[in-house]
C-alpha cells in the first residue's frame, strides 16, 4: 500500500487512537490487492485508531491480505474464517476472536453479496442465498457477539446495508435484504438498548470499491453526478462512518440509519435531472 493511498480520507497514522483498547470485529473484510473493499478499509482504520481487528471472512487467503496490510501498518489483526450462513461456524468464530483479543466492543457486519435481477428471473435459491448472507448472517453474528459485548460493559455493532434498500435500483433480492437489515437495525437497539449495547446502520451510496465498480468510467461518472457533492465515494468514506459509529464518541447514538452517500438519497430523479440540465450548472453538476 502506497502512502496515498493511506492518505485517503483522513489520518490513517494513529492519530487520536480513539479507539485504544478496544477489539473490533469486521466481517467481510477480506481483500487483494490494493483495491480495498470498505470491510477491509475500516479493519484498517480501526486498527490504526488503537483497536484489534478481527478480520472475519469466508476466504482464508483475503482475510489474510488485510491482515498483512494492518499488520505492516503498525497494527494489530486475528484472522478469522467462516461460512456467515453456518451458526455454529459463526459462533465459533467470534468466541475465538473474544479470547484471542481478551474483549469484544464493536461489530461491524459489513459483509454482502450482490447478485442483482428482477424478481420474475430471481430464483429461489439465489433469493435464499443473498437474505442469508445479507440478513441472516447479521443477526447470527450479532446473536453470537452479544454475551461478549456485555461483558465488556456494553458496545457497538454497526450494520452496513445500501442506498438499494432505500430506493429503487433494479436490484431485487438485494435491496429487500438491505431493506431488512436496516429494519433489524432499529429492533436491534430497541431490544439491546437496556444492555449498553449501541446498534447503527450506516447506508453507503455509490461507492467506488471492488464491489461498487461496475459499468466502466461511464457507471463512474454517472454515479458521481447523482450525489450534491459532485464527488466519487471510496471505502474510506464509509470507514470513516464506521469508525464513528464504533468510538465512545457516539456513545448516546443507537437505532440510527444513516445514509454516507453525499446527499443521493436526499432528493429525487426529477430534482437532480433539473440540477443537471441547468444551463448555469453546465459541467459543475
Amino acid at each position: 500500500m502506497s502512502a496515498e493511498t493511506y492518505a485517503v480520507g483522513g489520518y490513517l497514522d494513529g492519530r487520536g487512537r480513539r479507539m485504544e483498547g478496544t477489539a473490533a470485529l469486521i466481517t467481510g473484510a477480506g481483500s487483494s490487492g490494493d483495491f480495498l473493499g470498505t470491510g477491509a478499509a475500516t479493519a484498517l482504520l480501526l486498527a490504526a485508531q488503537g483497536a484489534t481487528v478481527g478480520i472475519l471472512d469466508v476466504s482464508g487467503e483475503r482475510a489474510d491480505h488485510t491482515r498483512s496490510l494492518v499488520e505492516d501498518a503498525g497494527g494489530k489483526a486475528v484472522t478469522l474464517v467462516a461460512d456467515l450462513t453456518d451458526e455454529d461456524a459463526v459462533r465459533e468464530a467470534v468466541d475465538a476472536f473474544a479470547v484471542s483479543a481478551g474483549r469484544l466492543d464493536a461489530v461491524v457486519n459489513n459483509a454482502g453479496v450482490t447478485p442483482n435481477g428482477d424478481i420474475r428471473t430471481t430464483t429461489r435459491a439465489d433469493w435464499d442465498r443473498v437474505f442469508a448472507v445479507n440478513a441472516t448472517a447479521p443477526m447470527l453474528v450479532a446473536r453470537a457477539a452479544h454475551p461478549h459485548l456485555m461483558r465488556s460493559g456494553g458496545g457497538s455493532i454497526v450494520n452496513v446495508s445500501s442506498i438499494a434498500g432505500l430506493r429503487g435500483f433494479g436490484t431485487g433480492a438485494y435491496g429487500a435484504s438491505k431493506g431488512a437489515l436496516q429494519s433489524m437495525t432499529v429492533d436491534l437497539a430497541y431490544s439491546w438498548g437496556p444492555d449498553n449495547i449501541r446498534v447503527n446502520c450506516l447506508v453507503p451510496g455509490h461507492l467506488f470499491t471492488p464491489m461498487g465498480d461496475q459499468g466502466g468510467a461511464g457507471g463512474r461518472e454517472l454515479r458521481r453526478k447523482a450525489n450534491y457533492l459532485g464527488r466519487e465515494g471510496t471505502a474510506w468514506d464509509l470507514a470513516w462512518a464506521a469508525l464513528f459509529m464504533t468510538s465512545p464518541e457516539s456513545r448516546w447514538i443507537t437505532g440510527t440509519v444513516l445514509p454516507v452517500d453525499a446527499g443521493t438519497t436526499a432528493s429525487t430523479g426529477l430534482g437532480m435531472l433539473a440540477r443537471l440540465t441547468a444551463p448555469e450548472n453546465g459541467e459543475q453538476a
